[in-house]
């Protein structure tokens, strides 16, 4: 089997001899049912396909879909002036970036169709190719916008070039509406939906499908289709393995399956690294090696926000899901729409349960915030986690404390603010012991009170409290009169109680100590 790694056009994959999802049902379905659509994916999902699919569909390449369940749905075949546009590929941190990508497009279709002197926006010059190649054909046009957000994400942080970014997309997108009467049908994809900028409010607001059930899986690789076109191979991989074929689906769903796009959606599973597994018949983070957004990591420091939620949990509603701005909720939108958190839960009127999809992610996005935080790229960082991880595993508590001293003096605190300071200290104990293998909690709630950090090993269960400018005996004093190693003692596992002092002038744990209670 050759499998379609990295390859993003239909063409290419058909007469290539790739495998290829046969999504051509959806994709008659989403032409037959309406005119304007916005689809919002993670990377690396597939849009980039489902849009070159559309595109060969539009350009009557019948050829191209024989054997596929479009052969059958369609009769006419009609051939349609197509208007592709792609942001991919450049850095929109240039002010210049948006027009010198667009201007190459245009420039070719006024070749092709011609130029009017009096056309020199963006906008003008796109409705006049638009325009005239309705007249010149006979047919309504295409429209085909992959990417759509990427000038917008490049510069998160850049407010002036974002400005100028915005409103030249406006213009563009604009198009939708002032050329209504000449359009056929137009698709809008990208990873987040800036719902509060306005890049649609010239435009006919496109459908948004990035949350139906109907469509739910036109991106991406659902149970049955695993099933369906890859049982074979996973029966050959599982042989390499020496386990069962169901071992090997079950291992193959827990890396890399749980996206839902809705509300009790089927399992998806991330295409990208699905297929890259099979090819290698390694089970490795092939999706997340590929580069997490910086603006994420960026949004999540400037928030402040409780890096353990996204174990616990997170709630939100649909209207937080779908915007994109400023601000916390927005970061749980662009988390959500870039496939770092999706729907675990649903409640059935307004909340949405939302936690990482698999262990793939939870994994990779651990040790990208641990480099985030802790700024180590380096073979010294790694050990010294590693070492962090081995005094874990053998319940060495003053090694464990040794480590956590030792690579919070590498951390740069970059801001002056207590709240700032406290909040990269959560999360960077957080982050240490979820980086070592172990489910963590940060501020546990538990009858009475909140404990700072609670986690279990194989033999112990551990309680810390940690205080700012006092002492461990104070630390510890509170984890007594609150009572919380009783609150969650263990009858096999004896609990250790950890009290410890943090420094705000050191920035650092400076003192610590460590007492035991026996089993029930």
């Amino acid at each position: 089997m050759k499998y379609p790694i990295g390859i993003q056009t239909f063409e290419e994959i058909i007469t290539g001899g790739y495998q290829y999802i046969d999504k051509t049902d959806l994709v008659y379905k989403l032409v037959d049912e309406g005119k304007y659509y916005f689809l919002s994916r993670p990377r690396r999902f597939g849009k980039s396909l489902l849009t070159t699919t559309l595109e060969a569909y539009f350009q009557g390449k019948k050829d191209l879909f024989k054997g596929l369940a479009m052969e059958t749905l369609e009769k006419d075949w009609v051939k349609y002036p197509v208007f592709h546009i792609d942001f991919t590929g450049a850095d929109y941190t240039d002010p210049t970036a948006v027009y010198d990508r667009m201007n190459i497009y245009l420039t070719a279709w006024e070749k092709e169709y011609g130029k009017s002197d009096d056309e020199i926006s963006l906008g003008d010059r796109f409705y006049g190719v638009v325009s005239r190649a309705k007249e010149q054909t006979g047919k309504q046009v295409v429209i085909l916008i992959d990417e759509y957000d990427k000038p917008l994400t490049d510069t998160i942080g850049v407010q002036e070039v974002q400005d100028k970014n915005r409103a030249a997309l406006q213009g563009i997108y604009g198009i939708m509406k002032r050329a209504d009467q000449h359009i056929r049908f137009a698709f809008l994809t990208g990873v987040t939906r800036y719902g509060k900028l306005g890049i649609f409010s010239a435009a006919n607001n496109p459908d948004d499908i990035s949350m139906s059930k109907k469509y739910s899986s036109i991106c991406g690789i659902s149970e049955n289709e695993l099933h369906k076109y890859f049982d074979i191979e996973i029966k050959e991989f599982a042989e390499e393995e020496n386990v069962s074929k169901e071992m090997m689906y079950e291992r193959l769903k827990k890396k890399y399956d749980g996206y839902h796009f809705c509300a009790n959606s089927e399992d998806i599973y991330n295409p990208f690294s699905l297929l890259g597994a099979l090819k290698s018949r390694a089970l490795e983070n092939k999706w997340f090696a590929t580069g997490t957004p910086t603006y994420l990591t960026s949004i999540l420091k400037r928030n402040s926000y409780d890096l353990s939620k996204f174990s616990s949990g997170i709630d939100a509603t649909a209207e937080t899901m779908a915007s994109f701005g400023n601000g916390e909720e927005n970061m749980i939108a662009a988390l959500y729409q870039s496939g770092y958190l999706t729907i675990k839960n649903y409640d059935g009127r307004r909340y949405y349960s939302l936690g990482f999809p698999n262990e793939e992610v939870e994994d990779g996005f651990i040790q990208c915030l641990m480099n985030e935080y802790s700024k180590h790229n380096n073979i010294e960082g790694d050990y010294n986690l590693r070492l962090l991880r081995d005094a874990l595993e053998a319940d060495d508590v003053e090694a464990f404390m040794s480590q956590i001293q030792l690579i919070m003096g590498q951390v740069p605190f970059e801001s002056n603010e207590v709240k700032q300071i406290e909040a990269n200290f959560r999360n960077m104990i957080y982050l240490m012991i979820r980086f070592s293998g172990f489910d963590v909690f940060v501020e546990l709630p538990v009858l009475g009170g909140r404990i700072d950090v609670f986690f279990e090993t194989d033999n112990r269960v551990y309680v810390i409290e940690c205080k700012r400018d006092k002492s461990a005996d104070e630390a510890l004093d509170q984890i007594d009169m609150k009572k919380y190693a009783q609150k969650v003692s263990s009858k096999d596992k004896p609990v250790v109680k950890i009290g410890a002092n943090f420094s705000s002038e050191e920035r650092n744990i400076v003192e610590w100590k460590v007492e035991e209670n026996k089993c029930k």
